[in-house]
Parts: structure tokens; C-alpha cells; sequence
């Protein structure tokens, strides 16, 4: 929620291309409705801001739609994330930062609370630092465990979850942002879109042992059948390859979902030591309450 928030208030700053478009989560079937309403509740719980809709009011905004019943969240959005990235390097660098860019962590050690950081990239070099956050997203296990101050057992084992996204050359018939349940029946493919309004659908979810970027085309029928159970009339056509990306989680496959794991010396006992592992979706949204947060934890 508080991403939500400093994002919009980032971006308006900044003059970061973005659009509050509003997002239905929709149930495609009488099945889905008592799950769509756990996760209404929750959404209350949490103070987001959301409200029950019919699949009347639904048809009547996205006529193309077809689903039994949804949930309307008014503050979703999308961003141009480039911009977004651009515009925080140079608050680093504009804030007397440095950004090593093609850099490994090869270890770390403490003397004296000093951590010792040796690097490699076009050369090996050494830094020393009072504070040391370990926000290296997939590799953050293997990072982790260079780390000779740390023991194994405060390390999360980081899977790889792998996601792929088609692209619609159709004319796009939503003006929001679509979020379907995901079943045993359904992939759950969302409806995306970017700034120009050019249709996206995607992720589905599949782990690897490795972190591989090949797109496997021959998804497409899944895809299709999934987007068929809310959109019936989409052209398969149309419906094209476009990129995927592997996101790291602290659960396996079977295992029960684990929000990000944000540990401190009160897990690890090592002071100005923070580290950063599992930050999957809605990590972008949440990126800036994250920096935030972890900036409080400094001791």
C-alpha cells in the first residue's frame, strides 16, 4: 500500500510517464466467487481501497468481458519502468553514489563492525562499508553464501519461477487492467497493458532448476484456452511471442506462499547487516516503501 502510494508520488515528481488505470480481479465462473471474496476481505483487511462488482456492472465498462463476478481496485496502474530505473540511478549518482555496473560480490568479511566487500568486474577490488544490504534479487542466495559472517541456516534457498508473455496485435477492447483467479482450470493470465495501450498477457508460473530466458512458443494454446474462460472472442491469431522473466521465490512449487523475507541482526545477530531475498510480484510497486523500510532498520 505505502508503494502504491510513493510510487504515484515518485513518478508525478519526476515526470515519469504513467497511468492510474484501475484493475478488475474477476471470478470467470460461480466456482471462483468464494475465493474472489477471501480476497476481497483481505484487501479490506489490508485498507486497500475496493469495491464489489457484478458481472453487470463489469459488462457494462468491458463489454467484451465475460465473468460471473469481480472485485474493482481503483488504484492500480501502470509505469514506464525504464524511465522509472533511469530516474533512480541518477538519484544515486546525484547523491554522490557510485554504481558499479557488470560487478560480482565475490565475498564479504567483518573486522572491527567494518564489512570488507571484494568485487570483481573488469578488475578485483575491495570496499569497506559500516552497512552492507544484500538486494541482488536471483542470485541472492549464492551471494548470501559468500558471505563468511553468515551462517547457512539464516540463508533462503531462492527457486526460479519462470514467466512468459504474449503480445496482442488486435485492437485492445479493455480499458483496465484484468486480474482472473487461477484454478486448476485457469493459468490466471493477466491482462496488462502499456502506456500506448497495447495488450499483454502474462505471467504464467513455471519452476526451473536454472535461470534460463528461452521462450517456449509452443505455450500459446494455454494461453489461449485461460484467456478464452474471460474473453471468449479473442483472435488466436493474433496473439504473438513477446518476452519472459524468471522471478525469484522462497517457496518451492508445492510448498505454501512466503511473502519477501527482509532479515535483520534479529534474525541473523550481525549489526548494519540486511539482507534481501524472495522480493517477487509486487516488488516493483513496493520498491520504494522497501528502500524506505530498509533505511529505517539501519541501527
Amino acid at each position: 500500500m505505502r508503494g502504491n502510494h510513493l510510487l504515484y508520488e515518485y513518478a508525478e515528481a519526476r515526470r515519469i510517464p504513467h497511468k492510474k488505470t484501475g484493475k478488475y480481479i474477476v471470478a470467470t465462473n460461480e466456482k471462483e466467487i468464494t475465493k474472489l471474496e477471501k480476497i476481497f476481505n483481505l484487501g479490506c483487511k489490508n485498507k486497500v481501497e475496493l469495491k464489489r462488482v457484478s458481472k453487470d456492472e463489469i459488462k457494462e465498462n468491458e463489454p467484451e468481458l465475460s465473468v460471473a463476478a469481480g472485485i474493482f481496485s481503483p488504484n492500480s496502474g501502470v509505469i514506464d519502468v525504464p524511465s522509472l530505473i533511469n530516474s533512480l540511478e541518477a538519484d544515486v549518482t546525484n547523491n554522490k553514489g557510485i554504481i558499479s555496473l557488470n560487478t560480482s560480490c565475490k565475498s564479504a568479511r567483518i573486522n572491527k563492525e567494518i564489512f570488507i566487500i571484494s568485487c570483481n568486474s573488469s578488475e578485483k577490488f575491495d570496499f569497506e562499508s559500516k552497512v552492507l544490504i544484500n538486494a541482488s534479487g536471483l542470485e541472492s542466495f549464492n551471494t548470501s553464501n559468500n558471505f563468511d559472517f553468515l551462517k547457512k541456516k539464516f540463508i533462503k534457498k531462492i527457486y526460479f519461477a519462470k514467466g512468459h508473455y504474449f503480445k496482442y496485435s488486435g485492437r485492445n477492447p479493455f480499458k483496465k487492467l484484468i486480474y482472473p483467479i487461477s484454478n486448476d482450470e485457469s493459468l490466471g493470465i493477466h491482462v496488462g497493458m502499456d502506456l500506448e495501450g497495447y495488450l499483454r498477457f502474462g505471467p504464467d508460473i513455471e519452476y526451473i532448476e536454472k535461470i534460463d530466458y528461452t521462450f517456449d512458443s509452443s505455450l500459446k494454446n494455454k494461453f489461449l484456452e485461460s484467456i478464452k474462460t474471460y474473453w471468449p472472442d479473442i483472435i488466436p491469431e493474433k496473439l504473438n511471442e513477446d518476452y519472459c522473466g524468471v522471478r525469484p521465490k522462497i517457496q518451492n512449487k508445492d510448498e505454501q506462499f512466503k511473502d519477501f523475507s527482509i532479515s535483520t541482526s534479529n534474525f541473523h545477530g550481525i549489526k548494519n547487516f540486511i539482507n534481501l531475498q524472495g522480493i517477487d510480484s509486487p516488488g516493483l510497486t513496493s520498491s520504494l516503501a522497501i528502500g524506505e523500510y530498509v533505511c529505517s532498520l539501519i541501527e
